[in-house]
């Protein structure tokens, strides 16, 4: 089973940069199956990739370059199940990998979704009793509540029920197309 670590939203290092110009395409990444129990520390500002499995701790901040986001992240959640280079209404372009999706802004890391596995499986209930999570009032997209201080960056999520023994259904931080 593959782990989720949590941790406090903490400042991350500056944007990577590849170098590559706005109008080149990047280089395919070559991938095959995720990490075995592979962790993300997803977080306000991006996502962390700890320790694991020979790898260095990995910061992967909004702002770095399309290229090296999905070469770093495809070593730990493999190939891709799908992608798109043109964008959405939204202005998005996105990679999808099996549990989470990471989506650019002219060429730039600026947001990702996920899924199990990499949600925490915590109940509504826990997760509430913290208090840097609330909910959303009047959400349109459903029981959303979000993780982090008033002054941010947070991290949005989705509880996939009601009641206190409902889970986590998604994470998400940063630019996202979500129809409101």
């Amino acid at each position: 089973m593959r782990r989720f670590a949590f941790l406090a939203i903490p400042l991350m290092l500056a944007a990577c940069d590849d170098g590559l110009g706005e109008d080149m395409e990047p280089e395919a990444v070559e991938t095959e199956a995720p990490l075995e129990d592979a962790a993300l520390d997803l977080q306000g500002v991006g996502i962390v990739i700890p320790a694991q499995s020979g790898f260095e701790e990995l910061a992967v901040p909004f702002g770095s370059a399309r290229a090296p986001t999905e070469a770093t992240l495809g070593n730990v959640l493999g190939s891709a199940v799908d992608e798109s280079a043109d964008p959405d209404d939204c202005g998005l372009t996105f990679t999808e990998y099996d549990g989470v999706t990471l989506n650019f802004r002219d060429g730039q890391f600026v947001g990702y979704w996920a899924e199990a596995p990499y949600v925490p499986e915590t109940t509504r209930g826990e997760l509430l009793a913290d208090e840097n999570v609330s909910m959303v009032e009047d959400s349109t997209v459903g029981e959303e509540f979000t993780i982090g201080a008033a002054e941010g960056p947070d991290i949005a999520g989705l509880f996939d029920g009601e009641g206190d023994d409902a889970g986590v259904e998604a994470l998400w931080a940063g630019e996202n197309c979500i129809v409101r």
